[in-house]
């Protein structure tokens, strides 16, 4: 008896039924459309069928319209416009905008905000990215800070470093549809998509920090390179602001995940120059992990610490800090009308030539001390920095066991003198770059019911709002609980953190 076959209506007005309707949802209106729909959906592209198959295919188109009927009552709940598509297409006035995630993408997409050659964003694509993103359930959307180095500043947020990463569509390796998290760690969840977007090889992991550093030209710069890297290209063939020789480009790949990428431009250079990494940790935790000003003369301090490897790694930062004051620290004095007049640094021609460790640290000692006794300096007082000062209360009076910290500006060379009396350091050396604007030194104090007593003495960069250094007596490095404290201020005051305190 020969097999007996049915054919399958494609759309049938007589006997029009839910499996038909649901197919004309779907655009099958023709036969080739038929054909085209079953292909798609792993059925025969044959109109004649078993006739097993028509039920299955009732069932298919059934649940096909439950889920699409579901989806459009999820939506009717979220409402008729996402507000991040909303933001991206320019729908919402800015003072309706009150989510903090919302409030930094609707900053960041500012053409004007956005370095030159990252102003085209291309908000259908923005919007693309940021729903798939929503859709994977990526942990992007909550505005906080995510690098701690850099702290609390503009760029420091996924929401930001994926209009970043946007504004660089066009290097972009491969569809973002294509990219699925597998991880719950949000950080490594950003990583992943980072490489998925623009890496083809191995990449470091501090190299991630250049989406985060914000709209600046030398942020833009740093993401150039992390392309550039990501395609197998060298860091030499970047705008670097130092020469950089292959065996730098080695070790500058080796930096800790917690570096910033200037510093593990220093790092790559000392282990290059015979350096170690406890000598590397020690620098980039210096001025020197913070710019390349004057770097001929620091590389020859970089190879005299390296010849040196049983030195002190506690006395680097004062020996830094010795040998930048001696060679490039202008010396104020106050002139007619009470203006400061530049006069040459104390030893502009300083040399590591014929130094032993020995003599380095006497001399070093001998500068503190000269510092905390000389009541020569011209008594001078500056302007506040702006920058808002600190207390926080903890324990309870009842029990006796209340703490009140305090962090406060120090205004004047009598001041620093006085701090570096107590603490046997050599702030009193900050009096000219304070009274210039350039830094701001800052006193932490905790009283309790026995009394007042100094914890650490804080240098701020005024105009990248940073903490650079925090040192206790004697140059001792802050304990954990004072560098809570530090991280309240810095949340409270808008600052920034290095990454290395």
């Amino acid at each position: 008896m020969p097999r007996r076959n049915t054919t399958l209506a494609v759309i049938d007005d007589e006997n029009d039924n839910e499996h038909n309707r649901t197919l004309r949802s779907f655009g099958v209106l023709t036969e080739t459309d038929y054909r085209a729909w079953c292909a798609a959906n792993g059925f025969a592209r044959t109109l004649r069928h078993h006739p097993k198959v028509p039920p299955r295919l009732r069932q298919y188109c059934e649940d096909a319209a439950s889920r699409r009927l579901a989806a459009e009552r999820r939506r009717a709940r979220k409402g008729p416009v996402d507000p991040m598509t909303a933001v991206c297409e320019q729908k919402v006035p800015a003072h309706d905008i009150k989510q903090r995630h919302l409030v930094l993408l609707h900053r960041a997409i500012e053409p004007k905000q956005r370095p030159w050659h990252e102003r085209h964003i291309d908000r259908q694509t923005l919007a693309r990215t940021l729903a798939h993103l929503r859709e994977c359930r990526a942990k992007f959307f909550d505005g906080r800070d995510v690098f701690a180095p850099l702290g609390n500043v503009e760029g420091n947020s996924y929401v930001e470093a994926l209009v970043a990463v946007v504004a660089n569509e066009s290097s972009w390796l491969r569809p973002v549809e294509a990219w699925r998290p597998r991880s719950h760690n949000t950080r490594r969840q950003f990583a992943s998509l980072l490489r998925h977007l623009f890496v083809e090889y191995d990449m470091p992991e501090f190299f991630d920090a250049a989406w985060f550093e914000g709209p600046s030209e030398s942020a833009a710069s740093h993401r150039a390179w992390y392309i550039r890297v990501g395609r197998g290209g060298n860091i030499r063939t970047c705008n670097l602001p130092i020469p950089y020789t292959k065996r730098m480009a080695h070790y500058f790949l080796t930096a800790p995940a917690s570096a910033t990428i200037v510093q593990a431009l220093r790092w790559g250079q000392i282990l290059a120059l015979d350096g170690d990494a406890r000598l590397a940790k020690a620098l980039i935790a210096t001025r020197l992990g913070e710019s390349f000003d004057h770097d001929d003369f620091w590389v020859t301090a970089v190879r005299w610490f390296a010849s040196h490897p049983m030195f002190d790694p506690a006395m680097i930062g004062p020996v830094v800090d010795y040998l930048h004051y001696q060679r490039f620290v202008p010396q104020g004095a106050i002139g007619e009308g009470g203006r400061l007049d530049d006069l040459p640094p104390v030893q502009p021609n300083l040399s590591m030539k014929g130094r032993s460790p020995e003599s380095l640290v006497a001399q070093v000692n001998a500068w503190h001390r000269r510092l905390a006794n000389d009541n020569s300096q011209q008594a001078r007082e500056w302007r506040p920095s702006g920058i808002a000062p600190f207390e926080f209360v903890e324990g309870s009076r009842e029990k006796g066991t209340v703490k009140v910290w305090t962090i406060r500006e120090l205004l004047g060379t009598k001041a620093l003198v006085a701090e570096g009396r107590k603490m046997r350091h050599c702030v009193a050396s900050y009096s000219a770059s304070c009274a210039r604007g350039i830094c701001s030194i800052w006193t932490v104090e905790c009283e309790t019911t026995e009394g007042r007593s100094k914890c650490l003495t804080v240098e701020v960069r005024n105009a990248a709002r940073r903490i650079v250094q925090a040192r206790g007596f004697t140059n001792r490095p802050p304990t954990q609980r004072e560098t809570e404290m530090l991280h309240r201020w810095a949340a409270v005051a808008l600052l920034s953190i290095a990454g290395y305190l």
